[in-house]
């Protein structure tokens, strides 16, 4: 059993170790985190902390997925108690005052549990003092007799009126009307003498939990509610970009190996032809008859014969094409094309997708990467979503269109037959790719339909698809 700690300002890293040893402990969750762990039935993932500003947070999906693949998943203290109490019912266990706060709905705003943090260099340790921890240590004052309901509920509206990243005890006495002064000094010097830090409290027992196997921290189970419509468009395309594997100290993920597979491999535009058209016939990839089979559902839905005016996805040349060919392929460009954003390894056809296709595109991939970051200087000018420019497009059209033999006026056409929706789909899925082609020319990848292939490729469909 592997356990992965999620931690950030909430609680030392030396502590983690000591509480939970062996564990593999990561800095605060972050969008796409879960989806890069290699977890399986039977591991735990325990979330404390996780980024709100500086990244995108954890998504609610991707932690529903880790569920509805039997891996325990728990939180605890800060994003940890957030995320728990709004998955609890799905079978995300939660622990501590600070998850218990926000299931009952004592607590709404997740501005209660945020800090601000020094980087990680640091530890990213705490620079402000979270609301929740001022709220619950208001109640220890309240319990105590060192303040009174309605004086501990003026402080705590006091601490909420402040931006989060300036909440701390300092922060609440100067920001103290003068006529609460004394109020302010009172319960002050009673937290003197009895300091909490609830948030680093829940993630103590959280992590000796876990030590201990505590029989709460357990899988999503019949007794909880069922996970339904997990697998959206939306987690598919996720995992393609921050799913993958480290080459050579780049992170490949399934979305470029996906885009390696679709552009340069030079098969790719046969299969996946073959692989939209089977979709759409309702048959096998491999049937011999894919084409044979899409045009007779052609032409019972009336397509073959009938005008083509308002056929876009036909270039000008193409329009003389026979009825069948011309059918053909305005399904293939009109049912298998994609944004590069949305682009998932399972789009990709089949046969391209087996083990040993998929560590070659990891590979080139990779090299790719390398080159970009090492020899080829960055371009002047708009730079597109992401950041990367290498090559103008002009460069990147050029190179495709003699890689694959077409004129360039013919390249959006071609980069259609391999699933890119339009040319700032293509451009943007092969610029990174520009200069692995003119440094090494297309790459051996694997052919489709050696023995070892075929004996994998019922699994990497199940897998992947």
């Amino acid at each position: 059993m592997t356990d992965v700690v999620f931690i950030g300002p909430s609680l030392p890293v030396d502590e983690v170790g000591r509480l939970l040893p062996d564990a593999v402990v990561l800095p605060p969750v972050a969008h796409g985190d879960l989806l890069r762990l290699d977890v399986a039935p039977g591991d735990r993932v325990l979330v404390i902390d996780g980024f709100f500003l500086q990244h995108p947070p954890v998504r609610h999906r991707e932690i529903l997925d880790l569920l509805d693949r039997g891996v325990t998943v728990a939180g605890a203290a800060s994003m940890g108690a957030l995320r728990a109490a709004e998955l609890w019912p799905f079978g995300m266990r939660g622990v501590g005052e600070v998850f218990q706060l926000y299931r009952d709905g004592v607590v709404t705003g997740d501005d209660e549990v945020a800090v601000v943090h020094g980087p990680a260099e640091e530890g990213h340790r705490a620079l402000s003092v979270p609301l929740v921890n001022i709220r619950v240590a208001l109640r220890r004052a309240v319990a105590a007799g060192a303040l009174s309901d309605a004086e501990a509920a003026l402080l705590l509206t006091i601490g909420r009126d402040l931006p989060f990243r300036r909440r701390s005890y300092r922060a609440l006495e100067r920001s103290a009307p003068p006529e609460a002064a004394a109020m302010v000094d009172r319960f002050l010097t009673w937290h003197r003498q009895d300091p909490c830090d609830t948030k680093g409290a829940d993630a103590r027992m959280l992590l000796s939990m876990a030590a201990d196997n505590a029989p709460e921290l357990c899988p999503a189970h019949a007794g909880d509610q069922p996970i339904d419509n997990l697998h959206t468009r939306f987690l598919d395309s996720w995992r393609s970009r921050f799913a993958g594997e480290s080459v050579g100290g780049h992170w490949a993920s399934d979305r470029e190996a996906a885009a390696v597979l679709m552009l340069l491999h030079p098969e790719s535009a046969t299969w996946h032809r073959r692989g939209v058209l089977a979709g759409l016939a309702e048959v096998d990839i491999a049937d011999p008859m894919v084409e044979e089979r899409a045009g007779e559902v052609a032409r019972r839905r009336g397509l073959i014969g009938a005008p083509r005016s308002g056929w876009d996805w036909l270039t000008d040349r193409e329009r003389g094409l026979d009825d069948r060919e011309a059918v053909l392929r305005l399904l293939v460009r009109a049912f298998g094309t994609t944004p590069y954003r949305s682009l998932a390894l399972w789009m990709v056809a089949a046969p391209l997708r087996t083990p040993a296709m998929l560590t070659a595109a990891r590979q080139v991939a990779a090299t790719a990467a390398s080159l970009n970051e090492t020899l080829v200087p960055r371009t002047t000018g708009n730079r597109r979503p992401g950041g990367r420019l290498h090559f103008r497009t002009e460069i990147v059209d050029a190179c495709f269109a003699r890689l694959w033999g077409c004129a360039v006026d013919e390249v959006e056409a071609a980069a259609w037959d391999r699933g890119f929706v339009d040319l700032a789909a293509f451009r943007y899925a092969a610029e990174p790719l520009v200069a692995y082609v003119k440094a090494f020319g297309a790459p051996r990848l694997p052919a489709v339909g050696t023995q070892a292939q075929e004996d994998t490729l019922a699994g990497s469909a199940a897998r992947v698809g």
